[in-house]
């Protein structure tokens, strides 16, 4: 395996909880959980900090088009940044005392659809424009929301907890569409065409569902809870965590009785893995402090790699799929170029 080449490397202001390129991939913004936001550019020359949220930032995210800038926390708010000053330009109440995930409509600023933020606190879920008005209410969730995600190329919301998915349209307070199982959903994803939504679930399984039809699979087996999820651009193939190797699932037909793909790469537990945005590659990081880019379609070994005294967190690879960045616990954030193939 060929060491992966370090573009360059900052700091956070402690544990990476979230990291998040901006939609034209000239930024790059680093939450730690105690609270500030680090704000870098693509090359890493300049840096910035906001002051993030007190007793800690949750999420972050950017809108579609870039306009906006969000973070979440324990303090029960959610910030638009100023970030030309760096302060608060909008400060908005969750409803609830943590507000723990953030999600923009991935249609915003596109056939003149307006931008539009998803906040879940508790059993709270709320939309929002970009000014900050609150556009929805919806009735409360029969438990904590677990999962926050918007269906690819439409304005279908989805969200995750105890026992259902449910699908909502963003005119309407109570859900379109259920799909009822008995189990803790902590991960919602959704293939890029839509066809097929996954969940990563607290009894070491991975839940499967035909968007049109409603019809469900189970994947089961892995040695922990399954948090690491991610389609490649095709929606051909599903990547999933849950313990120290990385499982494929090849859903061209379905992954019902197919054998998976199996990475072996890493010592400890995954803690994230992603596919590019429109390349093969797949990146991985865990609790070994490793991380790992896989062209798994082409070969079972490791493409690159790099290993660092501290244990990774978070991933994100640019919008263009030039770089990837790395949070750690530590706070280090490693930005790395692509490997040439």
């Amino acid at each position: 395996m060929a060491p992966l080449e370090l573009a360059w490397q900052g700091e956070a202001a402690g544990h990476v909880i979230d990291l998040a390129w901006d939609p034209h991939g000239g930024r790059l913004a680093a939450a730690a959980a105690d609270g500030p936001v680090s704000l870098f550019s693509r090359d890493g020359a300049s840096f910035s900090t906001l002051e993030g949220h007190r007793f800690g930032t949750m999420s972050i995210a950017w809108s579609t088009n870039g306009n906006r800038f969000s973070s979440a926390g324990q303090d029960g708010r959610i910030i638009f940044w100023d970030l030309e000053n760096g302060q608060p330009a909008l400060t908005l109440e969750g409803g609830a005392s943590w507000v723990e995930h953030l999600a923009w409509n991935p249609m915003g600023g596109r056939k003149g659809i307006p931008n539009i933020l998803a906040s879940a606190a508790g059993r709270s879920l709320r939309l929002w424009d970009e000014n900050g008005h609150m556009l929805k209410q919806f009735e409360d969730h029969p438990q904590t929301i677990s999962s926050v995600a918007w269906k690819p190329e439409s304005q279908l919301l989805s969200t995750s907890t105890y026992g259902q998915l449910a699908i909502f349209g963003i005119a309407s307070a109570t859900p379109q569409r259920r799909f009822e199982w008995k189990g803790s959903i902590l991960k919602i994803c959704w293939s890029p065409n839509g066809k097929f939504v996954a969940t990563g679930d607290q009894d070491s399984t991975v839940h499967f569902w035909f968007e049109k039809n409603g019809r469900d699979l189970q994947m089961s087996g892995y040695p922990t809870k399954v948090r690491e999820l991610s389609w490649n651009c095709t929606s051909r193939y599903l990547a999933t965590g849950g313990g120290v190797d990385i499982t494929i699932w090849d859903c061209s037909k379905s992954p019902e009785g197919s054998r998976p793909i199996v990475l072996k790469g890493h010592e400890q537990f995954l803690t994230a893995l992603a596919y590019q945005n429109r390349g093969d590659l797949l990146a991985s990081v865990g609790e070994d402090g490793r991380v790992i880019i896989w062209q798994p379609h082409q070969q079972r070994r490791g493409i690159g790699g790099m290993a660092v005294n501290s244990q990774m967190t978070k991933l994100a690879w640019s919008p263009d799929d030039r770089l990837l960045a790395v949070g750690t616990s530590s706070g280090a954030v490693l930005v790395f170029a692509a490997p040439d193939r």
